[in-house]
C-alpha cells in the first residue's frame, strides 16, 4: 500500500466552515479551515461580532437586587 492510497482511505475530506470547500486535513496549514484566507475571514467575523457564543440572558448573574436580600 502506498502512502497516497493509505491517506485517501484513512483521511476523509473535511468541509471548510467558511467557504464549504472539501479538503484533506493534511493539505492545509490552517485547520480546520482549507486555507489561511478562510481562517482570517472567520477571525474577522468574531472580531466584528457577526458571530458569538450563545447566551441565555442579558442580565449579569453578579447583579443582586438589594430588595431581595433579607437580614
Amino acid at each position: 500500500m502506498t502512502v497516497s492510497s493509505r491517506s485517501s482511505t484513512n483521511d476523509p475530506k473535511q468541509t471548510c466552515p467558511t467557504c464549504g470547500r472539501k479538503f484533506r486535513m493534511d493539505e492545509t496549514e490552517a485547520p480546520p479551515f482549507c486555507r489561511q484566507r478562510c481562517r482570517l475571514i472567520d477571525l474577522g467575523r468574531w472580531l466584528d461580532e457577526e458571530i458569538s457564543l450563545p447566551h441565555e440572558s442579558e442580565e449579569s448573574p453578579k447583579t443582586i437586587d438589594p430588595d431581595s436580600v433579607r437580614d
